[in-house]
């Protein structure tokens, strides 16, 4: 499982998107090389993470290896995808957006964009095993919190001098359940 990054390229095409105030997956030209998770809230205020922790609890209607038991997980494989190692969001807010045929005003549209693209029909987003074990040959053998990652890389330098600890990384499942729940 890698290690996941922001990707501002990715986000720029979720801002764009998000801007569009369109409720579906897209655009349909990029759509089918990255993934893509969506979500929309009205009314009540909901931050970001609040938005973001309701596709990680998606978590329990998960079933390895790739069975949702409820109806919807797939923006929690998304997110812990193994593959997946680039993110990027943006969020807008919609005065006028068709959701399912109904208006809704105000609305807070959420648009995360993942690369390598996963939910891949019939595949499981992680494998069960030793962590790091079939990190692909880019990582060099180095691993982080039992994740692929790239040691020495910009994006680790830069956070390690902001923070003084850790890196700009966003780790899968365990770093959601520390820092949302």
């Amino acid at each position: 499982m890698e290690y996941m990054v922001w990707d501002e390229r990715l986000a720029k095409t979720a801002e764009s998107w998000a801007s569009q105030c369109i409720w579906e997956h897209g655009p349909s030209h990029t759509i089918r090389y990255m993934g893509q998770n969506l979500s929309i809230n009205s009314g009540r205020y909901r931050s970001i993470i609040d938005l973001l922790r309701s596709w990680h609890e998606e978590k329990n209607l998960f079933v390895y290896p790739n069975k949702c038991s409820g109806s919807v997980c797939t923006h929690y494989t998304q997110m812990v995808w193994a593959t997946s190692n680039k993110i990027g969001c943006a969020i807008n807010r919609c005065s006028n957006m068709n959701v399912y045929g109904s208006r809704w005003k105000q609305a807070i549209f959420l648009v995360c964009n993942y690369s390598i693209k996963g939910n891949w029909v019939g595949e499981a987003p992680y494998r069960t095993g030793r962590p790091c074990s079939t990190c692909p040959s880019i990582y060099g053998g180095s691993c982080s919190r039992n994740l692929c990652s790239v040691s020495g890389s910009s994006y680790v330098l830069a956070e390690q001098e902001t923070r003084g600890e850790g890196t700009s990384e966003m780790g899968k499942d365990d770093t959601f359940e520390k820092n949302w729940s």
